[in-house]
């Protein structure tokens, strides 16, 4: 399904339908990639799509995915860690994500950004030593509405 959703924008971007995709199509890959990452094993686990507007044009809009959670409590907090960091890159990997700007580890903070830039999609992911451990936000680029 989620093929055929990517394969049905691609085809409308590359058929002249439009110069760029819309917030609702975009949103839609954002919203089942969303989607994917939250099967993560987390604990006390919060996942939400919402539209910004800020720093957009007039008549556009963003969409933002934020998903929360801390470590499962399984004892062993630096496997709980890699566990968790090598689930979420091998879906994300999996969904066609490719490496942005990583920051260097500052602070206790692990932070990586993944695109696809076909799509204009990026996500941040961060794991930190305080809650919530795990915070992961996903954002579409500034797209008129539609």
């Amino acid at each position: 399904m989620r093929r055929l959703a990517i394969f049905t924008l691609l085809l409308a971007v590359t058929a002249g339908c439009g110069d760029r995709p819309t917030l609702s199509q975009v949103t839609g890959i954002l919203r089942e990639d969303g989607a994917a990452l939250s099967r993560v094993a987390l604990d006390g686990k919060s996942a939400a799509l919402s539209d910004d507007r800020a720093g957009c044009e007039p008549g556009t809009r963003r969409s933002v995915y934020a998903l929360t959670g801390a470590l499962p409590a399984t004892g062993d907090r630096a496997a709980a860690t890699a566990a968790v960091a090598s689930a979420l890159a091998a879906e994300l990997h999996r969904m066609g994500y490719q490496e942005g700007d990583n920051p260097e580890p500052r602070f206790g903070v692990n932070v990586s950004v993944v695109e696809k830039r076909s799509l204009g999609i990026v996500f941040t992911i961060a794991i930190r030593d305080r809650a919530p451990e795990v915070q992961v936000s996903g954002r579409t680029g500034c797209l008129p509405a539609g």
